[in-house]
């Protein structure tokens, strides 16, 4: 269930908007997993059903002000926030046993009954305060401050029955509780400016700085009077990030030549600590780990007009992809005993190189894309998985090198004036070099792999009569490799309907993953076990939204530009 209300006021100096909007949702889900372990004398194998639900809640809240308080000037403020609470339920039994010669499944000797109960509590603020001063709409500085704060409340009831087969049956019960709270608090400082030189050239600068922290702090207990911790999964996690970027980029264009070169320079320091029982315990606890980078990002920008309406266009540029906080945190999740995952403080970030070849064609109705690409990727962050007595482990870490090239064709046309059709298919050739590590002891292998892969996606927009519009989204994806294994071809298919009865009301229909058939199906194999696991994002979707508009203000809202500052990867063909 959703609600929400919006109101904007302009009086020409001074603009002003609020919002209120409240959310009740509720989402299931199911998943399916076989687990074959190898070894001598027999096989093992593990079958695993889970099926569960998830209903957050929450209310949300937003306001703020622009002040053009003379014809160059303007201070404007944005302050948002959200609180509610949520619970998490699931279910998961996996039975295990031997497989026999002829690779049946014999009678199993385990069952493992766990269900979750979970409940959530995040709370969210952020505030913004800026100054614009403008020369000319062509010519301005921005400057802006912003701090952001995350908190969330989690705790968490583990309940598992394990059943033995034998000549009797044995039932042993487990108990667990876990208490975590999260807090990450963020500062950003940016500052961009631009100047149009003339209609050929144009200047671009900016700064911008990102300080983080994040405490996430998680107590398990195996008692249900929580004072007996288990001092195996007791966590205190603490991440500190900071970032400093500098951007310039400088464009223009001779008769048919264009051209953009830019440069970024970023330093990124991160500082992880982890520590357990002993360590609070004794009271020696172990110091931060401390990493610095240093980079620059060139990019450089070069088009052609071969004649009105086609274009040519050479590029290169330079990313980065950072490891964000669930992937570092070392807090190993309980939720399934079976599968168990936890994060690597050790991660560094990835760096690809992109080199593109583009051809730009338009008509009237027609437009036609041709985009070729290769890149590559050091330092890849895959997830990797290991076994050790029956338990698959999986975390993150720096994988390999990887390349990609390929062709992306995006058609957009207008046909028979209702149908507006916008088509991106994109073919690459994928590699993945191999590697080998060391993990709590367990040598951790992938051997290489290459493939040739393809994904789809066409939206269609139909004008139908009596005012209604539809909008239909389809996507497909072919088997991808991945490390340590693929993911298998997948697709989806949304729908929309929408009514516009007069200026004021409107009414929306949609259907999401209309064929229920969204969701992850993966196969993960190395030398000591192979793993099918499908896994559904909640089945079909239906929703009815009102509107209803009232007044004749239009909110008036800031640009958004993309800043070289950023320093986020904008996306692989093969992810």
């Amino acid at each position: 269930y959703n609600a929400g209300a919006n109101i904007n006021y302009s009086s020409g100096t001074f603009d002003a908007y609020a919002g209120l909007n409240y959310r009740n949702m509720r989402f299931e889900n199911e998943g399916h997993t076989e687990t074959r372990y190898f070894g001598a004398p027999q096989e093992q194998y593990q079958h695993q059903t889970s099926s569960g639900s998830h209903n957050p809640n929450n209310l949300f809240g937003r306001a703020g002000f622009a002040w053009r308080f003379t014809e160059k000037d303007e201070l404007y403020a944005n302050i948002m926030g959200m609180f509610g609470n949520g619970n998490n339920e699931s279910c998961n039994i996996s039975e295990s046993g031997l497989i026999n010669s002829d690779g049946s499944y014999a009678s199993p000797v385990q069952r493992r009954t766990r269900t979750t109960l979970q409940d959530n509590s995040p709370t969210m603020y952020n505030v913004e305060l800026g100054y614009t001063h403008r020369w000319s709409d062509s010519h301005f500085i921005d400057f802006s401050v912003g701090h952001h704060q995350w908190m969330q409340k989690r705790n968490a009831t583990y309940l598992q029955v394990t059943e033995l087969f034998g000549t009797d049956t044995t039932l042993v019960n487990s108990y667990q509780y876990q208490d975590g709270k999260n807090r990450n608090n963020s500062t950003e400082i940016k500052l961009d400016y631009e100047y149009k030189i003339n209609d050929n050239h144009r200047i671009e600068a900016g700064y911008k700085g990102d300080i983080k922290d994040d405490n996430s702090p998680m107590v398990t207990y195996t008692d249900e009077a929580h004072t007996k911790p288990d001092t195996a999964l007791y966590n205190k996690f603490r991440y500190r990030q900071n970032i400093q970027a500098l951007y310039a980029t400088y464009s223009g264009r001779f008769g048919k030549f264009g051209y953009q070169v830019g440069l970024r320079s970023e330093y990124w320091n991160v500082k992880t600590r982890s520590y357990g029982w002993q360590e609070e315990q004794s009271g020696e606890l172990p110091g931060y780990t401390s990493k610095d980078f240093f980079k620059l990002f060139p990019s450089v920008f070069i088009s052609y007009e071969i004649s009105k309406g086609q274009e040519i266009q050479v590029n290169y540029t330079r990313r980065l992809r950072r490891p964000w906080g669930g992937q570092l945190n070392s807090f190993q999740n309980i939720s399934d005993s079976t599968n168990i995952s936890f994060g690597n403080p050790d991660l560094t970030p990835e760096y690809s190189n992109a080199y593109e070849i583009n051809y730009l064609k338009n008509w009237d109705n027609h437009t036609l894309s041709l985009s070729g690409y290769y890149r590559t990727t050091d330092d890849v962050i895959e997830r990797i998985s290991y076994s050790d007595n029956s338990i698959i482990y999986t975390t993150h870490e720096n994988v390999a090198r990887t390349q990609s090239a390929g062709l992306e064709i995006v058609g957009k046309n207008r046909l028979f004036k209702i149908l507006d059709l916008t088509t991106t298919v994109n073919l690459y050739y994928y590699k993945l070099d191999d590697f080998e590590y060391f993990i709590n002891g367990h040598k951790v292998t992938g051997k290489a792999d290459e493939n040739f892969s393809w994904n789809a996606r066409m939206t269609a927009n139909v004008m139908l009569p009596w005012g209604i519009t539809m909008q239909a989204t389809g996507r497909y994806d072919a088997k991808r490799i991945v490390a340590q294994g693929y993911y298998k071809p997948s697709y989806s298919l949304d729908l929309g309907l929408r009514k516009t009865f007069d200026q004021h009301w409107s009414i929306s229909i949609n259907a999401r993953d209309l064929l229920d058939s969204r969701g992850r199906h993966v196969v993960t194999t190395n030398d000591s076990f192979y793993r099918d696991s499908k896994n559904s994002r909640g089945g079909r979707k239906f929703s009815i939204t009102l509107t209803y508009n009232f007044g004749n203000m239009k909110p008036k809202k800031r640009p958004m530009r993309e800043s070289m500052a950023t320093g986020d990867e904008d996306g692989m063909g093969e992810e």
